[in-house]
C-alpha cells in the first residue's frame, strides 16, 4: 500500500529529478506541472483480498484502436473479451464486485478511465488490447506493466495507445502540456514507478504463462512502458495486448468467437491463481499460522496481560520482542508498498513458510505499543514472539525472564 505521504515524497524527487533533466534539455518549465497532474490520487483500495475490479476495454467509439487485415476493429475485439472475462469471474466469485470502464461502443478518455477504478477503491485494473505492426509477420501475446522504457519499441507501443489523448475533447486542459508523440512528455512519466509494480508484474506473468502456456500462442513477454491509463491507476495494474490484428493468421483468431472464449477463459485463469496467490498472503497478513495457532492464542492472551516490572537490562540477557504479522508460503519483498508502509518488515523462512516481523525490542511493554499499531493498520490478529540469543522462546517465558533482576 501506499499513502499521501509516499506520494508526496514521490513528486518532490520527480520535481527535483525533472528540474535537473531540464536544464541540460531545455525543456519548458511548465512541463512538470503538466505531469505533476498525474499525481493525483484518488481513492485507494485499503483493505485485504480482492473485492473489486475493473476490465478496461480499450478505445470505442470513434477510437477503433487498431485495425486488422479484414477490418477486424481492435475496439470490437477487446470489449468481448473484457465482458467474458468480468462474466466468468462474477460467476466463480459473486461477491467481487467487477466494474468496466466501458461496456458498450463507447469513447471513453484514458483519464476517465483510471478515475473510474480509483473512486471505486479497485484491487486490480485489468486494460485489454490488441497490437498491430508494419511488419505483418509480427504475431504472439504481451502484457505491459507501468515503468521505464527497455527500448524504442517499448516506447513506440506507449506512444501509440497513449494517442488516445488526442481524441478527448479539452485534452488541452486535462493533460496539460503532455504531448503523447513528444518523447520528450515521457521522462517524469517513465521515472514514476508503479507502487504496485510488483503485484503487478506477478499478474502479468501468470497472465501470459496461462495463455502461452494453454493456448500456445507466442510469448512477447511481460513488459514496461510508460502507458498513461496505468500510471493514473492507484492500484496493481496490467496492459494486455491479445495479439496482432495485423497478422492475418491471428486476426482470424482474435476475431472468432472461439478465439476470444479461450482469450477470456486463460485470463481468468490468471486471475484465478493471482487471487489466490495475494489472499495466501493476506491471510497470514492477519496472523493465521497453521503452525502456530495453539501457541499464537496463548502467547497473545499472555502478551495482553499487563506486565508490573521493566528491566532494561534485557539486552543484557539476549531477550527480544517481535510482533508477527504475516505468515506465507510465499516470499513477498519485505518493500513498505506491500506491507502498509511499514518499513522495517523482516523476513524468516520456517520450514515452507515465510514469517513476517517488525520490530526488535528488549520489553514487552514497547512490543505491545507496536502490536496495537499494527492491529490499527489492519493486521488485526498481530501476536508477540520472543526470542533469548536469537533463540524463540515462549513470550511467557521471555516475560518471566526478563523481570527477573
Amino acid at each position: 500500500m501506499f499513502d499521501v505521504n509516499d506520494v508526496q515524497i514521490l513528486n518532490i524527487m520527480i520535481v527535483a529529478k525533472v528540474k535537473f533533466i531540464l536544464q541540460k534539455r531545455s525543456i519548458s518549465l511548465l512541463l512538470i506541472f503538466g505531469l505533476l497532474m498525474f499525481q493525483k490520487i484518488g481513492h485507494t483500495q485499503t483493505g485485504l483480498g480482492i473485492k473489486t475490479v475493473v476490465i478496461d476495454p480499450g478505445h470505442g467509439g470513434k477510437d477503433p484502436g487498431a485495425i486488422g487485415v479484414t477490418k477486424t476493429k481492435e475496439k470490437d475485439v477487446v470489449l468481448t473479451v473484457g465482458l467474458l472475462l468480468g462474466k466468468k469471474i462474477k460467476k466463480a466469485f459473486p461477491d467481487i464486485k467487477i466494474i468496466y470502464t466501458r461496456s458498450t461502443d463507447e469513447f471513453i478518455g484514458l483519464a476517465e478511465r483510471a478515475s473510474k477504478a480509483n473512486k471505486a477503491g479497485a484491487d486490480l485494473f485489468i486494460s485489454l488490447h490488441c497490437n498491430a505492426a508494419g511488419n505483418k509477420q509480427a504475431y504472439g501475446l504481451e502484457t505491459w506493466v507501468l515503468g521505464l522504457h527497455k527500448s524504442a519499441a517499448s516506447l513506440e507501443v506507449a506512444k501509440k495507445e497513449n494517442n488516445a489523448i488526442l481524441m478527448e475533447d479539452g485534452h488541452e486542459q486535462t493533460y496539460e502540456d503532455f504531448n503523447p508523440n513528444d518523447p520528450d512528455a515521457y521522462i517524469a512519466l517513465a521515472m514514476r514507478q508503479n507502487a504496485f509494480l510488483g503485484l503487478s508484474l506477478n499478474f502479468a506473468d501468470l497472465i501470459q504463462k496461462n495463455c502461452i502456456g494453454d493456448l500456445g500462442r507466442k510469448d512477447r513477454g511481460v513488459k514496461q512502458a510508460g502507458f498513461v491509463v496505468l500510471y493514473r491507476a492507484t492500484m496493481p495494474s496490467v496492459l494486455v495486448e491479445l495479439g496482432f490484428l495485423s497478422n492475418a493468421t491471428e486476426e482470424k483468431f482474435l476475431k472468432s468467437k472461439d478465439g476470444q472464449e479461450k482469450l477470456a477463459s486463460e485470463l481468468f485463469d490468471a486471475f484465478k491463481q493471482y487471487k489466490t496467490n495475494k489472499e495466501r498472503v493476506d491471510d497470514v497478513a492477519k496472523g493465521i499460522d497453521p503452525e502456530e495457532i495453539t501457541i499464537k492464542k496463548e502467547e497473545q492472551h499472555l502478551a495482553d496481560k499487563p506486565v508490573k516490572k521493566e528491566d532494561d537490562k534485557n539486552i543484557e540477557k539476549g531477550i527480544v520482542f517481535k510482533v508477527q504479522i504475516a505468515t506465507s508460503s510465499l516470499n513477498l519483498p519485505t518493500k513498505p508498498e506491500n506491507f502498509k508502509g511499514m518499513k522495517d518488515v523482516e523476513m524468516q523462512k520456517s520450514g515452507k513458510f515465510f514469517k513476517y516481523f517488525v520490530g526488535d525490542y528488549s520489553n514487552v511493554k514497547t512490543a505491545k505499543e507496536r502490536q496495537k499499531e499494527v492491529r490499527e493498520l489492519g493486521y488485526d490478529t498481530a501476536f508477540l514472539v520472543a526470542y533469548q540469543d536469537e533463540k524463540k522462546i515462549p513470550v511467557k517465558l521471555a516475560i518471566e525472564l526478563s523481570q527477573k533482576k
